[in-house]
């Protein structure tokens, strides 16, 4: 059997796909609205899974509501009483959507019971109807609450009040797996069918020795790290006091888990929207043609 070696082209003459995006800043710099519509269908292109709830502000947003990682169950009850097996053991059952403890917070149904979904429902549902389906960008706002989620679990089946009580890190590594291989299945998927997945992070800044500042999300480090190991490009996510625009940077050095496999975004600040980072990819030949006739 000969090797499969391809021979790789980077012309950036269409937008790539397949790619993760990593999206990291401070609350209320744009992570949510402009991640909704980065698609070039633009917002109908976009399912946002909403595990911070906050998802029924972002105008015109395709948002699931996403309340948990698993399913919640609960005792199957007929008249006041618990239902048993034929071995005698209690029945269970998955909690409706609508039953979930989730209230619409605007609109005309504004106070009423709405529909909450788990994230590996989600993942099901996208599995196994993607073909039928309008999305082609699949974002996840924000895996902090994904993990805090998965550390319930895990503190749960170790018998641990807290992280951070596990021998020799244990409940930090099992956590840290769980949460990697939900998004490598999300990735698996988004490569299959040559969509794109966004994961959002809130920042966590820290001061260190030389003065300078730290960025990366605000999550355990070994999991920071490895969830930005596994993207192809992030960016720190920026606003302005004196006017509604937004900024992402690329910019890459020790002190920053920020940067782009894509050369067009390497080190780079820009407009933060979807239709400025494809121009910046799409232009990519023809702006560094103009660099070198300008030095020549």
């Amino acid at each position: 059997m000969s090797l499969p070696v391809h021979k790789i082209s980077t012309d950036w003459k269409s937008m790539p796909a397949g790619l993760t995006y990593y999206f990291i800043g401070q609350p209320k710099s744009g992570k949510s609205t402009n991640s909704a519509s980065w698609s070039e269908k633009g917002s109908d292109g976009v399912l946002l899974i909403d595990t911070d709830l906050g998802g029924d502000f972002v105008d015109k947003a395709n948002v699931v509501f996403c309340t948990s990682l698993n399913p919640p169950y609960r005792k199957v009850m007929l008249d006041g009483i618990e239902v048993k097996d034929k071995k005698g053991n209690t029945k269970y059952e998955v909690i409706p959507n609508i039953e979930r403890g989730l209230y619409h917070r605007s609109g005309d149904k504004k106070g009423q019971p709405c529909e909450a979904i788990s994230l590996i429902e989600v993942f099901l549902e996208l599995k196994n109807n993607w073909d039928s389906l309008p999305y082609d960008t699949i974002v996840i706002d924000t895996v902090d609450e994904v993990n805090k989620w998965i550390e319930d679990i895990v503190t749960d089946e170790l018998g641990i009040d807290v992280m951070g009580q596990g021998q020799w890190g244990a409940d930090w590594g099992k956590a840290r797996r769980k949460h990697l291989d939900i998004i490598k299945q999300f990735q698996n998927l988004i490569k299959q069918k040559g969509g794109n997945l966004i994961i959002i992070s809130h920042s966590k800044q820290s001061a260190i020795n030389d003065g300078k500042v730290q960025l990366s999300p605000d999550l355990p480090r070994g999991l920071g790290y490895a969830l930005t190991a596994k993207a192809d490009v992030i960016g720190y996510t920026t606003g302005t006091k004196d006017s509604d625009d937004k900024w992402i940077s690329f910019l890459s050095y020790d002190e920053r888990t920020v940067g782009s496999r894509l050369k067009p975004l390497a080190n780079k600040t820009l407009r933060f929207n979807y239709e400025t980072i494809k121009e910046e990819i799409l232009n990519y030949n023809t702006k560094e043609k103009e660099k070198v006739n300008a030095t020549v």
